[in-house]
């Protein structure tokens, strides 16, 4: 059973002068004493560095801590560096998976691995990670080698299409149910219900769109477009009419979801303790209708 609540590690795995070694180990730190016991990662995130720090961090608390990380993507760029997207090499292998998760275990420290994604199989690669990836990883699991095996994805009709086909028992969605897109609402969430099969829901501000905060106009990596950022200001009226700031709301929208996991993305320990301190803000329920009411329209049309 996934906590509630846990700590996505992508943030901090490109070193850069507000994640030095030091701090990422500051701000986890602070996600363990804060009660946080969830912890995703990926070899994608920094080339490496994520996990390795990760690892490092949680060194003496094997027992009680839940790891996810991810395979598909090879390592082409330097430790502590992303890759540009002409970079980007998928390999959904059985070899590939096999030996990034015997990596990923190395660099995370661990003999075992919780919970290991399928990382964005998409634009064709779906078919391979199902037929060869996922074989490969269900014989890791029967060896005890992992415990189990998910999808993680930004794309609602990719996570629909592997959880018709296969057995999955995790989906992590990105960025497809917040109060900018609930694309995954209509049809992917209903269908993991049915399945009884536990969601991850991360991208909460949809890269920084509702981080509430000036200079944080992007909507998935990209400049966002007019209408979203029209919608945007529509959502922060409404919140600002309840005296409630847009990322409490965009942070909690998740935990309104029974049996949902809320995946934090902070890059720093300040960031951390502001999105925590959100997630306590009341809210009151006449502010969530006039969200919702506005969450009906369809974001996808507005890009």
């Amino acid at each position: 059973m996934l906590p509630r609540l846990g700590l996505g590690c992508a943030a901090f795995g490109v070193l850069a002068d507000t994640t030095s070694d030091c701090a990422v180990m500051a701000l986890i730190d602070h996600a363990w004493c804060s009660g946080i016991r969830y912890f995703d990662t990926s070899p994608l995130y920094g080339s490496g560095r994520s996990e390795t720090l990760l690892g490092r961090a949680l060194a003496c608390h094997h027992a009680d801590t839940i790891l996810s990380t991810k395979v598909g993507h090879r390592l082409t760029a330097p430790f502590g560096t992303r890759p540009s997207p002409a970079e980007r090499r998928m390999d959904f292998s059985a070899r590939f998976v096999v030996s990034s998760v015997g990596e990923s275990m190395a660099r995370l420290g661990r003999e075992t691995i919780d919970l290991v994604v399928l990382h964005d199989p998409d634009e064709g690669l779906l078919d391979q990670a199902l037929d060869e990836a996922l074989p490969a990883l269900r014989e890791l699991q029967g060896r005890g080698v992992i415990a189990a095996v998910g999808i993680g994805t930004n794309r609602v009709d990719t996570a629909l299409r592997a959880i018709v086909r296969a057995k999955l028992d995790v989906v992590l969605v990105a960025g497809r149910h917040t109060l900018l897109d609930r694309s995954a609402d209509t049809r992917l969430l209903p269908a993991c219900a049915r399945a009884d099969l536990p969601v991850i829901l991360g991208g909460l501000l949809n890269s920084g769109l509702l981080a509430d905060r000036p200079g944080r106009e992007t909507f998935d990596y990209a400049p966002a477009p007019a209408g979203m950022l029209a919608m945007r200001d529509r959502l922060a009226g409404i919140c600002a009419a309840y005296h409630v700031p847009l990322r409490a709301a965009a942070l909690q929208l998740a935990g309104r979801l029974a049996g949902a996991t809320t995946l934090l993305g902070p890059a720093t320990v300040e960031e951390l303790k502001d999105s925590l301190a959100m997630l306590e803000l009341a809210i009151p329920e006449d502010c969530w209708r006039a969200l919702d009411a506005v969450g009906e329209t369809d974001a996808v049309a507005l890009r």
